[in-house]
């Protein structure tokens, strides 16, 4: 059995918080009061710790948020990963469903993860982080241009482009109240592929 680290904290020996315990403390926070709340003393003070016991774990506020941002890009690229239907079409219908379903499942973090309330996160490393990740969801894409006879290259351009018209949605949505909806994201992406299938079909010519 592992040792349990212990420290006397007000007069009682208390169980040492980890790294769960601290990003879920971390979580709580700023899911129920906005990620500018999370804050070293915060999160201490929610785990009845002083900060010192935190910095044995993270050295600041940006890396405790980048860890939770990271979780949110893997936590997205698992759920666009389940079983998907086997006709190409179908199973990119599915993405965009998954991908609007988790947005609005998981407001804040999906605000987190994309840096959208202007907190400390390293961006560069949730970036990495998300593409390499969200393979499953390249293979749609990928097995959606070959059914089309496209040119399968294109994947990462193609993804970029349904990112943009996704993220871009959800933007508006959380940040304006756009009444944007499943439906419209859907029909949004069918507008590009229809795009793409044209242009595959004239480059056939």
């Amino acid at each position: 059995m592992a040792d349990v680290k212990t420290r006397r904290s007000r007069g009682a020996l208390r169980l040492v918080a980890g790294r769960e315990q601290i990003l879920a403390a971390a979580r709580s926070i700023g899911v129920h009061e906005g990620w500018k709340a999370v804050t070293i003393r915060a999160v201490a003070r929610t785990l009845s710790y002083t900060a010192p016991v935190l910095y044995e774990h993270f050295r600041n506020k940006e890396e405790i948020l980048t860890e939770l941002a990271i979780e949110g890009q893997l936590s997205l690229a698992q759920e666009l990963a389940r079983e998907l239907p086997q006709p190409p079409d179908a199973a990119v219908r599915v993405v965009v469903e998954r991908y609007w379903s988790f947005m609005l499942e998981n407001k804040q973090i999906y605000r987190l993860m994309n840096g959208m309330d202007g907190v400390p996160i390293d961006r560069e490393r949730v970036g990495s982080i998300a593409q390499g990740s969200f393979g499953a969801a390249k293979a749609v894409v990928r097995a959606w241009l070959i059914d089309e006879n496209a040119e399968a290259g294109g994947v990462e351009i193609l993804m970029d482009e349904l990112w943009a018209v996704l993220h871009g949605m959800a933007a508006l949505y959380l940040d304006r109240s756009a009444a944007f909806d499943l439906g419209r994201a859907q029909n949004c992406i069918a507008k590009i592929l229809i795009g793409t299938r044209v242009q595959a079909r004239r480059l056939r010519g």
